[in-house]
C-alpha cells in the first residue's frame, strides 16, 4: 500500500498501481458505462417523441457537430476563423448538385466534402500566414467572394440565384413527417458523436498537445521542433471536412438548398457563441453551450419574442465578463459563481 493511500485510509487492491492496465481500466469503466447507457437512451428516445421534438433534437445534434467542428480550429487551434459558411455551404451546394444529377446520396455527400476540403486548402494557403484580426477579416472576405461566385454560376443544372429542390432525389420522399425527422435525428446524432469522438481523441493525442502548444505560444512551439504551419493546416482541413458533411446532411434534411442560406454567417455566429459560452478548447464545453443557447431560443424566444434578443445578449455578456472560461468552469461546483471569484474575473477587463 502506498503511503498516500495509507494516509487516506484507503486500501488499494494488490497489483492496482498507477499505470497498471487494471487501474487504467477501472478509470474508464464508469465513463464507458455511462456513455453506453446514454447512447441506449438516445437510440430508443424517438419512439416516445413527437415529430417536432425529433426535429428539435436533430437541430441540437447538428449544432453540436458544427460547434465541435469550430472548436477544433477556434478552441484547440486558437484561430478565430469565420470561414465555416464556406465549408458548410460548399458541402451543401455540391452535395445538392450531385444528388440532383443522379448520384446516390452517400457518394454525393462524399463529393461535397471533397469539394469543401479543396476550398479549405485554397483558403488556408493565404490566410493561415496571417495573425489576429487580419486572419478574421481574410476568412470573411474569401467566404463572401465564394458566395458571390456561386450566385453567378450557371452550370451542371445549377443556377446560383435559385434554390435546388432535393426532396425528390434523396430517396426519402415516401416517408411520413415523423419518420423523415426520425431518420435525420439518427443521422445528426451520428455526426455529433463522430465530432465528439474526434475532439476527445485530439485532446488526448500527441497532435492535440502540439496543437495547443502552437495556440498558446507559437514561437516556443517552433523552438521545440513543432511545425506550426502544418499543425494549423491539418486542423483547418479536419474542421472544414466535418462542417461540409453536416452541411450536405442539412441540405438533404431541408429538401432544398439556396446559396445565400447555405453561406449565411448566422449559423456560424451562433456556433461561435455556443462554443465560447460553453468553453472553447474543451470536449464538453460546446455541449453546454449548445444546450444553453437552444434552450434560451426555444423557451424565451417562443414565450417572450419581444425581449428574446435582449435576454440572449445579457446572458452572453454575463458569461464573457464573469465566466471567461465558459460554463465548463462550473463542472467542479458553483465556486466559480462566488462573488469574490466573479469580481476577480471582471477585473481582467479593467482598462489600465
Amino acid at each position: 500500500m502506498d503511503q498516500a493511500e495509507s494516509a487516506r485510509g484507503v486500501a488499494m487492491p494488490a497489483g492496482a498501481r498507477a499505470g497498471d492496465p487494471e487501474s487504467v481500466l477501472s478509470q474508464w469503466r464508469r465513463p464507458a458505462l455511462t456513455g453506453l447507457i446514454l447512447l441506449a437512451l438516445l437510440a430508443v428516445a424517438p419512439s416516445f417523441m413527437s415529430s417536432y421534438s425529433l426535429r428539435f433534437a436533430a437541430l441540437a445534434f447538428m449544432y453540436l457537430a458544427l460547434a465541435q467542428s469550430w472548436n477544433l480550429i477556434g478552441g484547440y487551434g486558437g484561430l478565430m476563423s469565420l470561414a465555416m459558411p464556406a465549408f458548410f455551404g460548399s458541402g451543401a451546394i455540391v452535395s445538392g448538385i450531385l444528388v440532383t444529377s443522379g448520384v446516390h446520396a452517400v457518394p454525393a455527400l462524399a463529393g461535397g466534402t471533397v469539394a469543401a476540403l479543396l476550398v479549405a486548402a485554397v483558403i488556408a494557403v493565404p490566410t493561415l500566414r496571417l495573425q489576429g484580426h487580419y486572419f478574421v477579416v481574410a476568412t470573411i472576405l474569401i467566404t463572401e467572394a465564394l458566395r458571390h461566385l456561386l450566385l453567378n454560376v450557371n452550370a451542371f443544372g445549377f443556377a446560383g440565384n435559385t434554390a435546388l429542390n432535393l426532396f425528390n432525389f434523396t430517396g426519402l420522399s415516401h416517408l411520413q413527417p415523423k419518420q423523415y425527422n426520425e431518420f435525420f435525428y439518427y443521422a445528426m446524432l451520428a455526426l455529433a458523436l463522430v465530432a465528439m469522438a474526434m475532439v476527445g481523441i485530439l485532446e488526448r493525442s500527441r497532435w492535440g498537445y502540439a496543437l495547443r502548444s502552437v495556440r498558446d505560444n507559437e514561437r516556443a512551439a517552433g523552438a521545440l521542433g513543432i511545425a506550426a504551419a502544418r499543425q494549423k493546416l491539418y486542423v483547418f482541413l479536419l474542421s472544414a471536412g466535418m462542417a461540409a458533411v453536416v452541411g450536405g446532411t442539412w441540405a438533404f434534411w431541408l429538401g432544398t438548398v439556396e446559396t445565400n442560406d447555405a453561406f449565411s454567417f448566422t449559423v456560424a455566429f451562433d456556433v461561435i457563441v455556443m462554443v465560447f459560452l460553453g468553453g472553447r478548447g474543451t470536449v464538453w464545453g460546446p455541449v453546454a453551450g449548445v444546450g444553453l443557447v437552444l434552450a434560451v431560443n426555444e423557451w424565451i424566444g417562443v414565450g417572450f419574442p419581444e425581449i428574446h434578443l435582449v435576454i440572449s445578449g445579457l446572458l452572453v455578456a454575463f458569461v464573457v465578463l464573469f465566466l471567461p472560461d465558459g460554463l465548463i468552469s462550473l463542472k467542479s461546483g458553483f465556486g466559480a459563481l462566488a462573488p469574490a471569484e466573479l469580481m476577480k474575473n471582471l477585473r481582467r477587463y479593467q482598462v489600465k
